[in-house]
Formats: C-alpha cells, sequence, structure tokens
C-alpha cells in the first residue's frame, strides 16, 4: 500500500500503535488528538494506527503561523499534540485540557481544517460513514477496482486526505511526492502497473509540471488528472487539451469529503467545460435567494446533499448536522447534465448601483481566445462605489488590449465593460493556486 515506506513502516507503525496503547490506557473521557506533522509516513503511521479509535482526531497544517495555531488550538483544545517521528519516538506534547466537552459520538471522528488564511479556522467534522461514502462514490463514478494515488497535495487537506482514504478502502497503493520529485514519484507508483492510477493537483502545480516537457508523457499515463480548488486558468486548459492530457476538472470541499462532481477526461478532451457530472453518492439542486429550485440553465446558489457530508463543525456545544449545505457557489446545470459553477456568491460588486457578477466578465474574456489568464475585481471608486477591474495575460505578447476590446463588444452590458485594464505576464498566485490581490493590485490606483 505504501511502496516508497517498505524500509522504515514497520518503526513508525509499532511505535505509533505503542501511543494508541498509551493514549487509552486508563481514560474514561473522550480524548482529543491532534495529528501536526510535515512528513507523510509519520502522519500516515499515526492516521492507521489511531482510525480505528474511539477518539476525536483533528488534522493541523504545520506551517500555519502563530495566529492560526492559536485560534485552532482554542478550538481544539487537545489533550494530546503529535508530531513528526525522530530519534527513535513521535514528537508528542500533553496538554492540560478541561472537561466541558460532552458529547454522545461514537468511534472516531476526522476533524478536517477548513479556512485559516482566507478566514477564521473551523474543523468539519467527519467519521468512517461519510469518508467512506466519498471513497466509494469516487470508486463507483471511474468503475475502478483499485486506487492508486500519487499525492502532491497535503494530507491536513481534504484533497490529500481523501487520497489516503481511497487507497486504504479501496486496497489500493499511494505515493507521496513534491511537484520538483515528481518523475520519481511516478516511477515508483507505476513500478509495480499502470492500471488505475490518479493524480490531484491544484493548477499552480499543473503548471510547474508543464514546465518540463518529459512530463507530458508521464501525465499521460493517469487514468485522470483531477484539478480543482478553483477555476483553472483558461491557457492552461488549452494547453492540456493540445497535449491531449487526461484532465477531470472537478468541484468539492472539505464538507462534501472533497468530489461533489467531476468531468472525465474523454469529455474534457472533447471540449465540455463544465466541472462534469455529480458522483453517484450525490445530489444537487440549483436554488434562488429564497431557496426555491430553479430550471436547468439557470444561475443559483448550489445547494448539496450526499451521504458523504460532514456531521457539522466541531464546536465545544456540539454541532448540528443538516441534510444539505447550502453553500455560497453559484452555478447551474448546463444541457448535458453537467455542472457548471460562476463562482462564488461573494464574488459580485455592485457599479453604480447594478450587480456585476466578476465570474461572467471572466469568462467572456475566456471565451475571446487572446488571453492564457483573467481575474475581475473590483477597486473602490468616488464616482461609481466600486469600478471594475480586470487583469489578464495575454496568450500572445502580439496581443493588443484593443484587439481585446474589441473582441468582448458587445458581448457585455456597458456597466459590465472593465474601466481598469491591468496586462501582466503572469497572476500572482500562492502554492494553492489562489490569487494574491495585494501583489496583482499594486499600481492598479484606486478612484
Amino acid at each position: 500500500m505504501f511502496p516508497q515506506f517498505s524500509a522504515s513502516w514497520a518503526t513508525y507503525f509499532a511505535r505509533a500503535c505503542n501511543l494508541r496503547s498509551e493514549i487509552k490506557s486508563g481514560s474514561k473521557e473522550r480524548i482529543r488528538v491532534v495529528i501536526r506533522t510535515v512528513n507523510e509516513e509519520s502522519f500516515t503511521a499515526l492516521f492507521l494506527s489511531l482510525c480505528r479509535t474511539d477518539i476525536d482526531l483533528f488534522l493541523f497544517n504545520p506551517r500555519w503561523g502563530r495566529n492560526e495555531q492559536g485560534e485552532a488550538m482554542a478550538i481544539a483544545e487537545p489533550h494530546l499534540v503529535l508530531g513528526d517521528f525522530n530519534n527513535g519516538q513521535f514528537a508528542q506534547q500533553r496538554m492540560e485540557s478541561g472537561s466541558r466537552h460532552k458529547t454522545s459520538a461514537e468511534g472516531l471522528r476526522v476533524m478536517i481544517p477548513t479556512g485559516g488564511t482566507s478566514g477564521a479556522i473551523r474543523f468539519a467534522v467527519h467519521n468512517w460513514s461519510t469518508l467512506s461514502a466519498s471513497a466509494y462514490g469516487f470508486q463507483s463514478y471511474f468503475s475502478t477496482g483499485t486506487v492508486r494515488s500519487l499525492c502532491v497535495l497535503p494530507l491536513y487537506h481534504v484533497s490529500g486526505f481523501m487520497q489516503l482514504i481511497r487507497s486504504i478502502l479501496c486496497v489500493g497503493q499511494i505515493v507521496f511526492a513534491r511537484t520538483e520529485t515528481f518523475a520519481e514519484g511516478h516511477a515508483l507508483l507505476f513500478e509495480e502497473s499502470s492500471d488505475d492510477c490518479f493524480l490531484s493537483v491544484v493548477p499552480t502545480q499543473l503548471e510547474r509540471l508543464l514546465r518540463d516537457q518529459k512530463n507530458f508523457e508521464r501525465l499521460r499515463t493517469y487514468q485522470a488528472i483531477f484539478v480543482g480548488g478553483g477555476p483553472c486558468p483558461i491557457g492552461l486548459i488549452e494547453e492540456c487539451r493540445k497535449a491531449k492530457l487526461p484532465l477531470a476538472l472537478t468541484y468539492g470541499m472539505t464538507e462534501t469529503a472533497a468530489q461533489v462532481a467531476t468531468l472525465k477526461p474523454n469529455e474534457f478532451l472533447s471540449g465540455e467545460s463544465s466541472v462534469g457530472r455529480l458522483l453517484p453518492h450525490v445530489a444537487v439542486k440549483i436554488v434562488d435567494e429564497g431557496g426555491e429550485e430553479l430550471e436547468n440553465g439557470d444561475i443559483g446558489r448550489i445547494q448539496i446533499s450526499t451521504s458523504a457530508l460532514f456531521k457539522g463543525y466541531y464546536s465545544v456545544s456540539g454541532s448540528d448536522p443538516s441534510n444539505v449545505i447550502l453553500t455560497s457557489d453559484l452555478g447551474y446545470i448546463n444541457e448535458r447534465g453537467c455542472l457548471k459553477v460562476m463562482g462564488r456568491r461573494d464574488r459580485v460588486i455592485i457599479s453604480g448601483g447594478e450587480k456585476i457578477n466578476l465570474r461572467e466578465v471572466e469568462l467572456v474574456f475566456e471565451d475571446t481566445g487572446l488571453v492564457r489568464d483573467v481575474v475581475a475585481f473590483g477597486l473602490e471608486d468616488r464616482e461609481w462605489g466600486m469600478k471594475l477591474g480586470v487583469a489578464y495575460v495575454p496568450t500572445e505578447s502580439f496581443v493588443t488590449e484593443q484587439a481585446i476590446k474589441e473582441s468582448i463588444k458587445g458581448k457585455l452590458t456597458n456597466y459590465k465593460e472593465p474601466k481598469v485594464c491591468l496586462r501582466r505576464t503572469a497572476l500572482p498566485r500562492n502554492e494553492a493556486g489562489k490569487l494574491l490581490m495585494e501583489e496583482l493590485l499594486q499600481g492598479a490606483g484606486q478612484g
């Protein structure tokens, strides 16, 4: 299951199992444990040793800053924090925790973080029921027996963690790598078999992999390359189509244990631009602000019901899960029954009293075929309140702003035409592919 751990795995796992015995020994209270590791072998050994116990297990980002670590610790109030294996043992820190957490929960609960750099940290509560529903739904959707993954995403994040869960439940394999060690990880995963192999990346990682021409042939051998974490730049999408890479654009969230809808590679290569059809364990409605279901083709909020839905957000007072989650994402079901995501509901600005959906503007620019990447945004303005701006990366150096404006002419209502256009050689993004707006807007000015 873990081919790269063969040399040291027995030692790691044995020590993790000893820890499990120590944790449970003599305790009548439900134990709260944090896993905060950098090393994937440490994480995997700790998780597998604890996953059959009646505990609350929190996944921490080891690279959180002091404020985020403090915020997460205040929520979890753990009894024990476990870290990486070093010098024959796992790092551990025993905490003085109050006993005010009252719960009737049984079995394992996994608290997966969401938020952090984008807002207040919350922990989505999952258990084996929700995790297995997601894993087996994935297995059914892709008609695969085993699931073999090359994981280049962090294990504290739902997209990395679910790769581990799929490999465990579907009796597969998982190899861990970074973009810079992709070739070595790929060779190890494919050493035994090339069947049922999957890769998950964010757009930034995919762009970096494509800088090496040797990776194109490697990438073509996967059954699917999942790309999520937000809209993928149109130039990157077209480059992958031209190279016949098996991309699978996907939509999901921490609360749904990853994938809700996924575009299969054959549909991607035929030109479909949505995030595909729903996985078998998921149902979606598109609703208006009053909660009424809309017709196919109408844009509204995405409402999800699924057997993989989280059990609420962890808190001292417990959680009150619902059967559905009404997201802040806008979208519609197209004529082929695929989900098209139009961006977040809060990606709307009001300029001169008129609402402008920023994703709608971006799609018009993408449809010109003249930009590789584009983002629409609002700038404060004395006259308009907010004025619409667009930053773009042209497909070629000779593409002018005037040519782009001519191409979009008549496709946007007057008030949706940008008042500021910023030409860039690249749009600044972080490791997760999120746009760095402050850096992008340097020199843009305010009204």
